[in-house]
């Protein structure tokens, strides 16, 4: 499959995957912090994903929603912000502006899924059997009683499954109250079977260049240089 179907496929599976996040926090009112970020801590403190990730088979189609959102919605010094972020050569993600993603509806997949979720997929080693890791974001840590930044990562009990929804899954965690969350499992068996019919072809990164270039501004000709560097 090309670009082109990749794409549908994946904005397809974005959407599904949201859905699935709002019956969550629906259920789950506990996840909601994410939806008010304080601070960006994620994307300040990990290495983004989609950048560092050069064996991600979808990197040339998360980058292409990335750039096309910014396409579509940036404002001049929107993309002068981009311009300051990549020049800064900072670890923390490019389209983080004052603390918030600029490209949230069209971030990648990898943002998506953090920090509620839980798969039982062993497939892949990028996602740890079972585990799931508590946040450590200023919105939650004292929730869990553990310390910002920190790491804390659990195998916990599975205590129910929603009948309605199978995705649902209560667990209890050791250092707090019984929560529901995510099973992502079918949705990462999707996602690597999708990556592994895929024609083995270049992906066409020129067209990705091709779309930051036209974002228009000399702020998306260093976007663009910067896709290259990175892919």
């Amino acid at each position: 499959m090309g670009i082109a179907e990749n794409l549908a496929w994946m904005r397809d599976f974005l959407h599904r995957f949201d859905i699935e996040v709002k019956k969550l926090n629906k259920k789950e009112p506990f996840w909601l912090k994410c939806n008010q970020c304080p601070d960006g801590h994620c994307c300040q403190c990990i290495i983004y994903t989609v950048l560092s990730r050069r064996d991600n088979p979808f990197m040339a189609e998360d980058w292409w929603l990335m750039v096309e959102y910014a396409k579509n919605h940036f404002s001049s010094s929107d993309r002068k912000q981009l311009y300051s972020n990549i020049l800064s050569k900072r670890s923390s993600c490019i389209f983080l502006f004052d603390n918030r993603c600029s490209v949230h509806a069209g971030r990648p997949w990898t943002c998506r899924f953090h920090p509620y979720s839980i798969s039982f997929y062993s497939g892949h080693a990028q996602y740890p059997v079972g585990e799931i890791a508590l946040p450590s974001c200023p919105a939650y840590a004292s929730s869990f009683r553990i310390r910002i930044g920190e790491q804390y990562i659990q195998k916990p009990e599975i205590l129910a499954r929603d009948e309605s929804n199978p995705m649902l899954i209560r667990v209890k965690l050791k250092k707090q109250k019984p929560l529901w969350v995510l099973d992502v499992t079918s949705f990462i068996e999707e996602y690597e079977k999708q990556a592994v019919t895929r024609e083995n072809t270049p992906t066409p990164w020129y067209k990705v260049l091709a779309l930051a270039e036209e974002a228009g501004g000399s702020e998306c000709d260093i976007l663009a240089s910067y896709i290259e560097n990175v892919r």
